[in-house]
């Protein structure tokens, strides 16, 4: 009779078992929906990113949320400046509040609407397929992304400004999920203080103190944890890196004593000043990686040097090519215009000077620094071609322009 007894309720409570839904785990991360019915012992985030190039950046996955750290959002930060984000999957609960700094922004995920205050950001909003969900701008001026320039001739973007200038009363009407921007430390030039005081969820993007391209290009992810699109951002990194490690082994074949050694940027009146770039700095990187040297590198370590004319006149007289960092020389003209002694430079001399101005548009935005920053490889293999076209015969240069 117990043996009966037993196999009855042992039979009672296999199909009590197999009447309790059981949550599935979700095969990709919910872009566009919330949780219906919450368990917690489900992942909800199987799609996940980590950031191993970018280093003021950084994520950890729980269950139903994920907290990102943003640990140099502008240049000089200290532990103090972080900001702390903690994106909870909609339909979850959230975590403690208390347990976080103060300050921490609580998010749900995936955001809604979204307004960028940067055009760096306009080719990852593409790339993540989120081009339906941009609703503003700071300034129309300034884009180059032909989807985006697309949604702008449509009437589809509005403009909101930037700094503490920002027309708040016009991005509180737009009710953007989130806006994204960079910051400078300076509350008087920025726009996260007003957005957050007016209580509108705001990510601050820290890719441009990155010293490696890679590393900025790698904050695509960052954008991507905000609206659960880290699968896409890894595929389209991951194909970056591939590509940029492919040339960067193309250059490294390249003997030490033939390594060119060029000339970077030029005199500026303004800061009195002609600025090399730390060998820390992206731009150091990106030179080392094309296999390049350039003149005066060893006077800047991890950050820049300011030097005089003079200083770099008497340096680099004989460097056999000249990269231009330069707004407004279009020619080598304008160049020699900014200064007689610029025509005394042997890369003046046989046409090998180049600006980063091939892609801008009618009113100054210069692509370089839209699509060029998010793809480094291609960065890459214009300076490689530029130094050592026998190694890519093909390439046709996409940011660089040799100047006539």
């Amino acid at each position: 009779m117990k043996s009966y007894r037993l196999a009855s309720l042992l039979i009672a409570l296999v199909v009590l078992l197999a009447t309790v839904p059981v949550t599935a785990q979700p095969a990709a991360n919910l872009t566009d929906a919330c949780i219906e019915n919450y368990d917690a012992s489900v992942d909800y985030f199987p799609d996940k990113a980590e950031f191993t190039y970018a280093e003021g950046v950084s994520i950890e996955y729980f269950d139903s949320y994920k907290v990102v750290t943003v640990s140099a959002p502008w240049f000089g930060a200290t532990d103090a400046d972080a900001f702390t984000y903690v994106l909870v999957q909609c339909g979850a609960p959230g975590p403690i509040a208390a347990t976080f700094p103060v300050g921490t922004q609580f998010v749900e995920v995936p955001v809604g609407n979204l307004i960028a205050l940067s055009t760096t950001e306009l080719p990852r909003v593409v790339s993540l397929g989120l081009t339906d969900k941009l609703i503003g701008l700071d300034s129309f001026l300034w884009t180059n992304t032909p989807e985006v320039i697309a949604k702008i001739d449509a009437g589809e973007l509005i403009e909101v400004g930037n700094g503490a200038a920002i027309n708040i009363e016009q991005v509180l009407d737009a009710e953007p999920g989130l806006v994204i921007t960079n910051g400078t430390g300076t509350p008087e030039w920025d726009a996260h203080p007003v957005l957050l005081e007016a209580g509108i969820p705001v990510a601050l993007d820290g890719d441009y103190v990155e010293p490696t391209l890679l590393g900025n290009a790698e904050w695509i992810k960052f954008l991507a944890a905000f609206t659960n699109k880290e699968a896409e951002a890894n595929a389209v990194f991951d194909a970056v890196v591939a590509d940029y490690d492919e040339a960067a082994q193309l250059a490294a074949g390249v003997p030490a004593d033939q390594r060119v050694t060029i000339l970077y940027n030029s005199y500026q009146s303004f800061t009195e000043s002609w600025s090399i770039p730390g060998q820390g700095t992206w731009a150091g990187s990106l030179m080392r990686d094309a296999g390049v040297d350039y003149v005066l590198m060893d006077e800047a370590q991890d950050q820049p040097a300011q030097l005089s004319f003079e200083a770099v006149y008497d340096a680099g007289l004989d460097a056999p090519v000249w990269l231009l960092n330069t707004f407004g020389v279009g020619s080598l003209d304008d160049l020699i215009a900014q200064d007689a002694r610029n025509g005394d430079f042997a890369a003046v001399e046989s046409g090998a000077v180049y600006n980063n101005d091939a892609r801008q548009n009618a009113n100054g935005g210069n692509d370089f620094w839209e699509t060029g920053v998010n793809n480094p490889h291609l960065l890459l293999r214009d300076l490689i071609a530029i130094a050592y076209p026998d190694l890519l015969p093909d390439h046709e240069l996409m940011f660089f322009r040799q100047l006539g």
